[in-house]
C-alpha cells in the first residue's frame, strides 16, 4: 500500500481517502507503444481511472470517472491525464502529461444502470503527434462477435493478495467476448447488459486475469480497434460478475459532436437520471 501512495505522489496526486481494491490482476507487461491510445486519469477523488485518446486533444472515459460521491461533475482542474508512458513511475522521457479544460458527459447517463456511461475530456493542449507511444484510437464500427479474443490494458498487481505490490508497468491480458444472454442470466447481471454494452472476460472465478477497482473507462481492444470502455463488473477475479463495457460504436457520433463544442458542462452538473 505504501508503494501505491509513493507512485501517486510522483504523479502529483494527493490521496486523502482510503485505498480501493487493486486495479487489475495478472496479465503481461505491455511493450512501449503497444497501446498508444491508452491513458491514465488521476484525480484526488478517484484513485485512478483509465481512458482512450479519440483525437489529438480529447480523451474518452466513463462518466463515473468525472462525478463525485454526490454524482456532481467535478472541476476539470483536478484531472491529470498521462499518456505515452507504460510506467506510472518513474517518469519516462516519452510521457505526455495534460490537464483538462472541459468535460462533456453523456446527457442520458444513468447512475443506477450505467447506461450511456461515457464522457469526453478536452485537454488544455493537444498531444504532440505523431509519436511512437501516443496515438488516436481506431474505433470499431462493426458488430463484435461472441468469442472474439480481445485485449484489456491497465495498471495493477499480479495477484489478488491484499499485500501484493502494485506493478508500476502497464499490463494487458486477453478477454473473450461473451454472449449477452449468458451475462444477463440469473446470478450474473440479470438483464443489466443492454445492446449498447458488451460483456467480456471471466465469468468463473479467476486468479489470473481480471479488472479491479481503478480501471473504469479503460479500453477494450479487438484486433487493435477500440470496442468498449469499462463500465461495471469490476470483478477482481470473482465469479458471476463478468466485466461490462460501454460499446463505443453506438456512441461514435456523440463523441465526434463533443470535439467541436465550445462550452463545457456547467459546474455541479448532475445526470438527468438520479
Amino acid at each position: 500500500m505504501k508503494r501505491l501512495v509513493a507512485i501517486l505522489t510522483v504523479l502529483g496526486v494527493v490521496v486523502t481517502e482510503s485505498i480501493p481494491d487493486p486495479r487489475l490482476i495478472g496479465g503481461n507487461n505491455a511493450a512501449w507503444g503497444q497501446f498508444p491510445s491508452a491513458v491514465s486519469i488521476n484525480t484526488p477523488f478517484l484513485l485512478h481511472c483509465g481512458g482512450v485518446i479519440v483525437d489529438s486533444q480529447h480523451v474518452l472515459t466513463a462518466a463515473q470517472c468525472v462525478l463525485n460521491a454526490e454524482n456532481r461533475l467535478i472541476d476539470p482542474f483536478w484531472l491529470t491525464i498521462v499518456a505515452g508512458d507504460i510506467a506510472l513511475a518513474p517518469v519516462g522521457a516519452r510521457r505526455q502529461t495534460r490537464k483538462v479544460s472541459r468535460i462533456y458527459v453523456h446527457p442520458e447517463f444513468n447512475v443506477f444502470t450505467h447506461e450511456n456511461d461515457a464522457a469526453v475530456l478536452r485537454l488544455n493542449r493537444p498531444y504532440n503527434l505523431p509519436s511512437n507511444t501516443v496515438d488516436v484510437a481506431r474505433r470499431r464500427m462493426r458488430i463484435t462477435p461472441n468469442n472474439e479474443v480481445c485485449h484489456f490494458a491497465g495498471w495493477g498487481v499480479s495477484s489478488v493478495m491484499t499485500n501484493a505490490p502494485v506493478n508500476a508497468l502497464q499490463r494487458f491480458f486477453p478477454m473473450t467476448v461473451n454472449d449477452r444472454d449468458l451475462c444477463n442470466g440469473a446470478g450474473m447481471h440479470v438483464g443489466r447488459v443492454q445492446e449498447t454494452m458488451i460483456c467480456a472476460g471471466n465469468m468463473a472465478a479467476s486468479s489470473n486475469t481480471a479488472p479491479c477497482t481503478g480501471n473504469l473507462g479503460t479500453g477494450l481492444y479487438c484486433n487493435r480497434q477500440l470496442v468498449g470502455i469499462l463500465s461495471f463488473g469490476l470483478n477482481c477475479g470473482s465469479a458471476n460478475n463478468p466485466p461490462v463495457f460501454t460499446q463505443v460504436r453506438y456512441y461514435s457520433r456523440w463523441i465526434d459532436e463533443q470535439l467541436n463544442r465550445t462550452e463545457g458542462s456547467p459546474p455541479n452538473w448532475t445526470p438527468g437520471i438520479l
